[in-house]
């Protein structure tokens, strides 16, 4: 009786760490705080526009946040062979989620995305625009490599745009320009640290050409000019303050001893996320 009991508590505990196990990779495929970063954008647009939280700035945030995730996703399926020959440890090429599993696990984000802009009730376009753009990203990124820095830039101006849709107030090109500049940077210094992979995998990036230093040196320059630029357009002083934090933020992360570049990439979203707050006021 014992024996049975133990082995009982044995198999449940093992399918317990097992579902946390799948738990965790769906959860890191998703890419939680960068769909994040996404989602306040499109948020942050619609209270500086509104002065005041409501369900739409929930609903809409929320949207933007899932289309996020539901990018990564399909580019960790599209990718996995790519991944697993460059030895990134993603879950779907570490063989911890099934691209089965993942495709089940997007078509529920898309889902939740149309179901989110049912309730907003505006600025649908602009999401399926968005979510095709999404699912062409990796095949143009195999197929071109040296553009897909200046691709995803421009997809990270979706946010920025769906907010303002929705809010129906046009944001100004300038903001757009140095959004897509600072993300264009922060792919840059992507590309470079993750050179040796690329070529593993027989992709000639940006880094290829350039090599390591130079690209390096490129994306940094980049992604600090975007940031000052942001702080001189800001129109107002808590833009100007936000805009501020932002930078400051950027050089800690690049100044601070001791890290490797891709924690700084990692790192790189924390003034990334103080940027959504600056564009969304720095221009009231």
């Amino acid at each position: 009786m014992h024996g049975d009991e133990a082995a009982r508590d044995g198999a449940e505990r093992e399918i317990g760490e097992s579902a946390a196990v799948k738990f965790l990779a769906f959860f890191r495929t998703t890419r939680p705080f960068s769909s994040l970063v996404a989602g306040a954008m499109s948020a942050s647009i619609l209270i500086a526009a509104r002065d005041r939280p409501s369900l739409l700035i929930v609903a809409s945030g929320l949207a933007m946040t899932a289309l996020a995730m539901f990018g990564f996703v399909v580019n960790d399926v599209f990718d996995y062979h790519k991944d697993a020959a460059a030895g990134v440890r993603r879950p779907i090429a570490a063989g911890e989620l099934s691209i089965r599993k993942a495709v089940i696990l997007a078509f529920g984000l898309l889902a939740t995305v149309f179901l989110l802009s049912s309730i907003v009730g505006s600025g649908g376009k602009v999401l399926a625009m968005t979510s095709l753009g999404l699912v062409a990203y990796s095949p143009i990124a195999q197929r071109y490599p040296l553009g897909k820095g200046a691709y995803v830039a421009c997809l990270c101006c979706t946010p920025l745009l769906y907010g303002s849709v929705v809010a129906g107030v046009p944001w100004p090109w300038f903001y757009y320009t140095t959004l897509a500049c600072f993300v264009f940077g922060r792919e840059t210094l992507m590309d470079a640290e993750e050179l040796v992979g690329d070529r593993l995998a027989g992709l000639e990036t940006l880094a290829a050409a350039l090599g390591y230093r130079r690209t390096r040196r490129i994306g940094v320059i980049v992604m600090l000019l975007a940031t000052i630029g942001l702080v001189a357009a800001a129109r107002s002083g808590s833009g100007r303050i936000a805009a501020t934090a932002m930078l400051l933020c950027l050089v800690c992360v690049f100044v601070w001893p001791g890290l490797s570049d891709a924690t700084r990439i990692k790192l790189s979203r924390i003034p990334m996320l103080v940027g959504t707050v600056a564009i969304a006021i720095g221009s009231k």
